[in-house]
């Protein structure tokens, strides 16, 4: 049996074509596009989703700190550095995180930085990633 090729299938025009030129696009940065694999991180017992880590208790316990913190503050008052750096520390003592999800709306680009929001069908998590970073 013949598989058919992509083209046989769906008809090009302006939308497909600018599909598969962001895929071209993605591939030296990522290898391969579609793999075939993902290992998530174990962070809640069998329960590896967006959920859990928001129910995950020292990502918890950060956030309602975060929580405080920015309730007592002004309408654009920002945390004061040794707050925030303090915050991030305990952070990195969790380590790397890796999840699943669909991005839930487009990436919005800002210069060298990006905020995605990543959904796994029952919660969603925003992230800000850096250019730099990646």
């Amino acid at each position: 049996m013949n598989i058919p090729e992509f083209n046989e299938i769906v008809d090009q025009n302006d939308q497909t074509l600018a599909r598969f030129e962001h895929l071209r696009a993605l591939g030296p940065l990522v290898g391969n596009v579609y793999p075939n694999k993902f290992t998530r991180s174990c962070v809640s017992g069998d329960e590896d989703s967006i959920t859990a880590i928001l129910k995950f208790q020292p990502i918890v316990e950060i956030l309602k700190e975060l929580d405080a913190v920015l309730r007592k503050l002004g309408m654009g008052e920002r945390p004061p550095a040794e707050i925030k750096n303090s915050l991030n520390e305990r952070l990195r003592e969790i380590g790397n995180v890796r999840i699943a999800g669909r991005m839930a709306v487009p990436p919005r680009v800002m210069g060298k930085a990006a905020f995605v929001h990543l959904s796994d069908g029952i919660s969603r998590i925003q992230i800000y990633v850096r250019r730099d970073d990646v």
